[in-house]
């Protein structure tokens, strides 16, 4: 949770206050000032999510904001495979994954850890807590 704090509120306040010129910098792809603006919402929301279950301290409290994170990693991972099979060139030839940024393969591999996490812990940490013989 500390790690998806840390790393979600920097960069959705960034996409959100910060000026379009930053964009190129901080993100692997092009963002017009609403999807930026979007995405952070997107991450902003789950940092609070995070927060707050962090305050309650339950497992319960977190379900939701990891489905969240999860689910949008995934549907990202998704795309951007999908845009590189498919050639990753937008109709006038240019690129739309710059895979010379720096951030586009760190937000990659968050994106697999956050999917990877994510899924352990809805699917199967529920079940290998089920199976597990009751403490006496």
């Amino acid at each position: 949770m500390a790690l998806v704090i840390g790393v979600s509120v920097p960069e959705g306040i960034a996409l959100l206050l910060g000026p379009s010129d930053w964009y190129p910098v901080i993100w692997g792809w092009t963002l017009t000032p609403m999807t930026a603006r979007f995405t952070a919402g997107l991450y902003l929301t789950v940092a609070l999510g995070f927060i707050l279950a962090w305050r309650a301290g339950t497992w319960e409290a977190s379900r939701i904001p990891l489905a969240m994170l999860w689910a949008f990693a995934l549907i990202a991972l998704g795309s951007a495979l999908g845009i590189l099979l498919a050639g990753n060139t937008n109709p006038q030839g240019q690129p739309i994954l710059f895979l010379d940024r720096p951030f586009l393969w760190v937000w990659f591999v968050l994106y697999v850890a956050s999917s990877a996490g994510g899924l352990y812990y809805h699917v199967l940490y529920p079940r290998r807590q089920r199976s597990s013989p009751a403490d006496p």
